[in-house]
């Protein structure tokens, strides 16, 4: 005979470690994070283009887990990166290669000190590599899945 014994901390409901949180919450700290560090924040560092560009690619999958405004405004991005890549005259990369270009862009380019670039451009990528699917999307879905869970989802 087996019985099953669930033990919780006072104060904390399921996985919400945060208390009531929403996916709106996350979205905003996000945005709120990600320009307050690249404005110079002594609390926020964003001092090279690989932490601007892992900031701009959570902030994406944020806002497009969010929903609403949030996700209208991570669409935007999404599409700016589309249109970037889709009609230059090379012939189209797909969603997936827009998704790339967009994440190798933000990698590899030398931005020097300009910061929000490399932000913008992985930010744009994780809308696009959310859509396409993938190895890229599957990033974007492991962020989604861990937010979901902390704010209760």
């Amino acid at each position: 005979m087996h019985h099953t014994v669930v033990l919780a901390a006072p104060g904390v409901n399921g996985l919400q470690l945060f208390g009531a949180v929403t996916l709106t919450f996350f979205a905003f700290a996000s945005a709120f994070c990600l320009i307050a560090g690249l404005k110079g924040s002594d609390r926020i560092k964003i001092q090279t283009r690989d932490q601007a560009a892992i900031w701009g690619f959570v902030t994406g999958a944020l806002w497009v887990n969010a929903g609403g405004t949030w996700a209208d405004w991570a669409n935007s991005f999404g599409d700016v990166g589309r249109s970037m890549t889709a009609d230059t005259g090379f012939g189209d990369p797909g969603l997936g290669g827009s998704a790339c270009l967009m994440l190798l862009a933000a990698w590899c380019w030398p931005f020097k000190k300009r910061m929000a670039f490399p932000a913008f451009l992985a930010l744009s990528g994780a809308v696009l590599a959310g859509q396409a699917g993938g190895i890229p999307g599957m990033a974007v879905g492991i962020i989604r899945a861990i937010v979901s869970k902390l704010a209760g989802g």
